[in-house]
């Protein structure tokens, strides 16, 4: 009896560990645009933790059409296990696999047929400097 009492106790150690282990935590990312400093609340997705690696990050990003600005991520990405959607919303950091790039969203959009994943959400309005912006735009995003 002991024994099993042991062996189910050992058991439900490595059950509780391996459940902290392997739960992604949110994270905030700083991002300055123009000498403006804004604050991104991550989702709790796999891919974060990937983006997050290669921060700090300095990129140029483009502007496409009148609802976001994009740049290819330095190294590749995994978005396997990632939820994606055709949605996107102003204020939101994105992540489309096809390019391997982010995108910051000024406006509102559906990409269908293109998926993108959620990566987080500004704490702050972004949207009046980017579409204030014309052509390229230099951005540093570093975790906090």
């Amino acid at each position: 009896m002991k024994r099993l009492f042991g062996l189910v106790l050992v058991l439900l150690c490595v059950t509780v560990v391996s459940a902290q282990v392997s739960k992604v935590k949110t994270m905030r990312l700083k991002v300055t645009i123009s000498g403006q400093t804004f604050h991104v609340q991550t989702c709790d997705d796999p891919l974060v933790g990937q983006i997050a690696a290669v921060c700090p990050m300095k990129m140029e990003f483009s502007r496409s059409g009148n609802h976001e600005y994009y740049a290819r991520l330095p190294k590749s990405a995994s978005d396997g296990k990632s939820k994606k959607t055709s949605d996107a919303h102003k204020n939101e950091l994105m992540y489309f696999g096809g390019w391997n790039c982010l995108s910051l969203l000024f406006e509102d959009v559906n990409v269908a047929p293109y998926q993108l994943v959620k990566l987080g959400d500004f704490e702050e309005d972004v949207t009046s400097i980017l579409k204030q912006s014309k052509g390229t735009i230099s951005i540093r995003i570093e975790v906090e």
